[in-house]
Parts: C-alpha cells; sequence; structure tokens
C-alpha cells in the first residue's frame, strides 16, 4: 500500500497553490476572450475572487497571521457553497438582481443619512440611467432571493467535512473568542517564552483543496468546453495534497504551452 503524506512543506505547498493560482489566471483569460452572459460574468468574477483569496492566505502564513488565514479560508468556503448552490437551482439572475438590489439599498441608505449630507458624493454613488430604470424596476418587485445555509449545501454537494472541519472550525476565527490574540501577542513581543502552538499548515493544504473544488465547479457551470488537460490538472493537484506527487507540474507545463493560443476551451453552442 503507498504511504499517504499527511503534511508537506510550506514550500511545497506553495508551489502547489502558486500553480493553482496561474492555472486560475489562464482560465480568466480564456473567458475574456468570449462574450459571457450573467451566469458567466458571475462564475468568471467568482474564480478571480478564490484565487485571490489562495494567494492572500498564503501571505498572512508567511506573516504568521494564521487567525486570519483561516478567516479568509472560511469566506472561501462560503463562495463555493454560494456557487453550488446558485448552479443547482440556476439563480445566477436572481442572484445578479439580489446583489444590485442590495448594494443600492446599502448606498442609497447612506446618501439619505443627513449625517453623511454632502459626503456621500462622487462617481461611487452615481447610478447610470439603464441602472435607474432597474433599480426602479426591482423596487417595486423586490428579489426574494436568499443566500444559501452552508451546512446544508455541504450536504448537498456530499462534503458535509468541509462544513464541520472548515466553515465551521473558520467561524471560530471569525467570532471572537476567550483566547483571541494570544499567539498574536507572543508573535509581537517576544516577552514571554513562546507556549506551544499548532503549526497551522493544515489552512494551507485545506486551501488548495477548496480552490481545487472552487475551480471544478466552476468550469461544470459556465457556457465552456474546456481542454482535457485541465482535467488532469486539477485530479493531480489533489493527489499531491493525498500523497504528494507532483505530477502535476507536468500538466502544469501543458496548459502553459498551450494556453498562449488561447485553446483551453471553446463556447458551448
Amino acid at each position: 500500500m503507498e504511504e499517504v503524506h499527511k503534511s508537506l512543506s510550506f514550500n511545497e505547498y506553495r508551489n502547489g497553490a502558486d500553480s493553482l493560482y496561474a492555472v486560475s489566471g489562464m482560465i480568466l483569460f480564456s473567458f475574456a476572450k468570449h462574450a459571457v452572459d450573467t451566469k458567466d460574468l458571475i462564475i468568471q468574477n467568482f474564480i478571480a475572487r478564490s484565487a485571490m483569496m489562495l494567494k492572500g492566505i498564503f501571505k498572512l502564513w508567511e506573516i504568521s497571521d494564521y487567525q486570519d488565514a483561516w478567516i479568509i479560508h472560511r469566506a472561501l468556503l462560503d463562495r463555493l457553497f454560494h456557487l453550488h448552490d446558485l448552479g443547482a437551482k440556476s439563480e445566477f439572475c436572481e442572484f445578479d438582481d439580489w446583489s444590485f438590489f442590495e448594494q443600492c439599498k446599502a448606498q442609497n441608505k447612506v446618501k439619505s443619512d443627513p449625517k453623511f449630507k454632502g459626503q456621500a458624493s462622487g462617481w461611487v454613488y452615481e447610478l447610470t440611467e439603464d441602472q435607474k430604470l432597474r433599480i426602479k424596476s426591482l423596487s417595486k418587485n423586490p428579489p426574494k432571493w436568499r443566500r444559501p445555509k452552508a451546512e446544508d449545501v455541504a450536504k448537498s454537494m456530499d462534503m458535509s467535512f468541509l462544513y464541520k472541519y472548515g466553515y465551521e472550525f473558520g467561524s471560530t476565527h471569525v467570532h471572537p473568542m476567550a483566547d483571541d490574540g494570544h499567539q498574536d501577542f507572543c508573535t509581537l513581543t517576544k516577552l514571554e517564552s513562546t507556549p506551544r502552538f499548532p503549526d497551522q499548515i493544515n489552512v494551507l493544504s485545506n486551501s488548495i483543496l477548496v480552490s481545487s473544488v472552487f475551480l471544478q465547479e466552476a468550469l461544470n457551470l459556465c457556457s465552456f468546453r474546456w481542454r482535457r488537460v485541465l482535467w488532469d490538472y486539477l485530479k493531480q493537484i489533489r493527489l499531491f495534497l493525498e500523497k504528494g506527487a507532483i505530477a502535476y507540474a507536468e500538466s502544469f507545463l501543458k496548459l502553459g504551452y498551450i494556453f498562449p493560443n488561447n485553446e483551453l476551451c471553446e463556447k458551448v453552442a
């Protein structure tokens, strides 16, 4: 029986994450080549957000800000669960209307507050004529879309472990706990002998796993047909996490060879 690697080094995880970040960029440029509808635009932006979150998690880990790394990990899972639910229910347009409506409400609340009179100005608060018509229409019939429950979505994906050991655990860092900042205190002051803390390396491997699942979910839901090597890469990046195998590097090189010609995908008729 093959040995299963429980944990790899930071540099090994960073190499895997860097390749995943680069592949995400290739995918985004492939999206940009084609005209996209509302669904594909949301998926495209979710992929970009996922890639930046993964990069941010590694940057935070490098400066020993482990708690915020877990917070972003939880936010990454939240977006995965949203993406899956939107695809399962075909509610991308409803989500788009709801998002626009809620963002306009938030801006209008600031604009209408007398305490901020004269301060809520500038292009950020200006609406185009099309946007004004849209918000007027939505105000007459407010969107009924509601955010999904993370636990329910995880169950529907048959991935309850992502909720129990990722989302719920991350929540212990999002919401204040009595021992918040103890490790930060020791890191910043060096005033007392540092007690033994967990190495937090799991946030790296878990985030690479979630990012790879996120990409696979996004590619399955979008309107494009993708090259086989991309699916091979996603399978191999998870094999890397499980057993330390670096076969993903070969697929990554193949993607790098194909990408300059923009041949990673084609629009499904």
